[in-house]
C-alpha cells in the first residue's frame, strides 16, 4: 500500500494537483538548474522520496483597476527655440473699393477790399458765400448759402496777400460771436493792421473756409 501511494503519487495527474499544495509541504527546495523566465521547478520529498516539480504560469489574470493619478512633476526647463519657418505665400490682392465722392469744403471765399467800405468776393474762388459787406473800417460780414449756420458752423480765415494794398498781409481773425458788428445769420472776419497793439484796419485781403 505504500509503495502503491509512491506510485500514484508519481502520476502526472497528482503531480499536476500538487502544484497548489506544494509551498504547503515540507521538506521543499529549489532547482536552480530548472528555473527560466517563465516556468520555476523544485524537488520535493514526499515519504523519503525526492519528486520534481514544476509551476506552470496560468491563464493572465483580468486587468486591475487603474490607480489614483499622482500629483503633478515639475515643469521642465524650456526648449531651445526652433528656426523660423519659411515664409507663406502672398495672398491674393483684394478688390479696388469703390472710389468715395469727392471731398470738398462746405464753403469758403476769396475776400478782396477794393476800397473803404466796398469789399468783393473773387468769383472763381468763392463757393456758397453769397455775400460780403465791410460796416465799418476792418470788419467784414460774409453771408453763408443756405444750410450753412454760423451759431454752429466754424469759420477759419487766413491773409491773403496778392489782393491786398501794397501787397502786404495783414492780421486776420474770426469773431465766432459775430455781435454786434454782424447779424448772427453771417460769419465776421476782422483785419488788422500790423503793429502793437493791432488795429482794425482795410485793405488786407483775406481767404476764409466753412470745413
Amino acid at each position: 500500500m505504500h509503495r502503491r501511494t509512491l506510485t500514484l503519487l508519481a502520476t502526472p495527474t497528482v503531480i499536476g494537483a500538487m502544484t497548489v499544495a506544494v509551498p504547503a509541504l515540507a521538506g521543499i527546495s529549489l532547482d536552480p538548474s530548472a528555473h527560466t523566465a517563465r516556468t520555476t521547478c523544485f524537488i520535493v520529498r514526499i515519504h523519503k522520496h525526492r519528486v520534481r516539480e514544476c509551476l506552470i504560469p496560468g491563464p493572465r489574470g483580468l486587468r486591475g483597476l487603474p490607480g489614483p493619478a499622482g500629483p503633478r512633476g515639475f515643469a521642465g526647463k524650456q526648449g531651445k527655440q526652433g528656426t523660423p519657418g519659411k515664409s507663406g505665400l502672398q495672398g491674393i490682392p483684394g478688390t479696388p473699393g469703390t472710389p468715395g465722392a469727392p471731398g470738398t469744403a462746405r464753403a469758403y471765399a476769396v475776400v478782396q477790399p477794393t476800397s473803404p467800405g466796398k469789399p468783393a468776393l473773387i468769383a472763381a474762388q468763392t463757393a456758397n458765400i453769397t455775400g460780403v459787406s465791410e460796416p465799418s473800417a476792418g470788419v467784414y460780414c460774409l453771408a453763408p448759402a443756405a444750410g450753412i449756420n454760423p451759431a454752429t458752423d466754424t469759420a477759419v480765415a487766413s491773409p491773403e496777400v496778392s489782393y491786398s494794398s501794397g501787397g502786404l498781409p495783414g492780421v486776420v481773425a474770426v469773431n465766432a460771436q459775430r455781435a454786434p458788428h454782424c447779424a448772427l445769420t453771417d460769419f465776421e472776419v476782422d483785419t488788422y493792421a500790423p503793429g502793437a497793439p493791432p488795429t482794425p484796419a482795410s485793405g488786407y485781403a483775406f481767404s476764409v473756409i466753412v470745413p
